[in-house]
């Protein structure tokens, strides 16, 4: 699987490359959705909120208003959301009020969160769709005994000598995997968050 860090989405973007709005719009669509939905807007608002968050922080971006090395693409994204699904909310006539401060993450809100209660959640999501990206990308790039010894010791907490075992690895094969894997992770983190080049 081809991987292109969101640098190069956003040179892209720059450039007005044909296929880059499809591609950065891919990427960063599913967590807005959710985020949208569990605001309370319907399917259909949410994809219209989503739809003109990313028109607006596109038109933004080719304008040169975001500055990376002020705050990740992220953040920028929740802002233009958040602004995007309060107005949705206002054309649904929904008469939104301020959400309580408790959250329940297994329903929508009822009423539009203060930003505090946005941000939180909006945070967890980001960070969420950002490791099963990665993840996924993961997959591709390393051997599946590799991968296989990263998911034992860092998710099931195998002993190296038991997973060397049942792999047929040696232990320091074992160990030297799990490293590789979990350095090639945050930076496939960074990629992603578009940070990478700041961080180097």
């Amino acid at each position: 699987m081809q991987w292109e860090t969101t640098t190069i989405l956003l040179e892209q973007l720059r450039d007005a490359e044909s296929l880059a709005w499809q591609r950065f719009a891919g990427r960063f669509r599913p967590p807005m959705i959710r985020f949208a939905q569990r605001c309370g807007l319907t399917e259909e608002q949410a994809e219209d909120a989503v739809q003109d968050t990313l028109m607006q922080f596109v038109e933004a971006y080719r304008d040169g208003q975001y500055d990376r090395s002020r705050g990740r693409l992220g953040s920028w994204l929740f802002t233009l959301m958040y602004n995007s699904v309060r107005s949705h909310r206002r054309d649904g006539a929904r008469a939104p009020k301020q959400a309580p401060k408790a959250i329940d993450r297994t329903t929508f809100f009822s009423a539009i969160p203060d930003t505090d209660d946005a941000k939180q959640v909006w945070e967890q999501d980001w960070e969420q769709h950002a490791i099963q990206t990665c993840m996924q990308q993961l997959r591709s790039e390393v051997s599946p005994s590799h991968y296989r010894a990263f998911e034992l010791m860092t998710f099931r907490d195998v002993p190296a000598i038991e997973v060397a075992r049942q792999l047929g690895l040696s232990r320091d094969a074992v160990y030297q995997a799990r490293y590789r894997v979990l350095k090639r992770v945050e930076e496939l983190r960074l990629a992603y968050n578009g940070v990478e080049e700041l961080t180097t």
